[in-house]
Formats: C-alpha cells, structure tokens, sequence
C-alpha cells in the first residue's frame, strides 16, 4: 500500500484516484510514497551540533557570540546542503 501525495491517504495499486481528495494517482502506485532518506553526513551533522550545544550550555569556557553563531549557522548551512545533494542523488537514481 502506498500513500497520496496531498492528503497521505492509503491508496492502493488499482485505485485511479484517492478516495478521501479525489486527487488523481499516478500510474505506478507504489513509487508515490518514496521517503526522503537522510545521508549519513546530515546526521554526523545532527549529532556534531547536538554536541556543539552541549559543550557550549554545559561548559565553563563560553565561546563568543560571533563565534558560536559562524559554527551554528556553517553547520547548518552544510546540512541543507548534503540533504539537497542526497535528494538529487536519489531522484537521479528513480529515473
């Protein structure tokens, strides 16, 4: 069973239309609820800013705003991009 795209109902292979927007299903059923995967580098990602915020909560030693900002902001900024890189990959794999 996969899920519509607007309104994430059931829908099932020979449905040409979901039941619950009336939206029109695609073709192939089974490809419409294809999940986005997180690379492995977007979660390192996750967990190096999770230890970041840690260090920096939890520590004596404060780093100064600026500083904590460029690192919280670069971390960020490298996570939107390896989630653009995997989600390209991915699509240039659906093909």
């Amino acid at each position: 069973m996969s899920r519509c795209d607007s309104c994430y109902s059931i829908v099932t292979k020979r449905d040409s239309v979901c039941y619950v927007c009336g939206e029109k299903v695609p073709r192939y059923a089974s490809l419409v609820s294809t999940r986005k995967r997180l690379s492995w580098f977007s979660n390192v990602l996750f967990l190096v800013s999770l230890g970041f915020t840690g260090f920096s909560f939890f520590s004596e030693h404060k780093l100064p705003l600026p500083y904590s900002l460029a690192v919280s902001c670069s971390l960020l900024a490298l996570k939107v991009v390896a989630d653009r890189y995997s989600n390209r990959a991915e699509e240039h794999v659906n093909r």
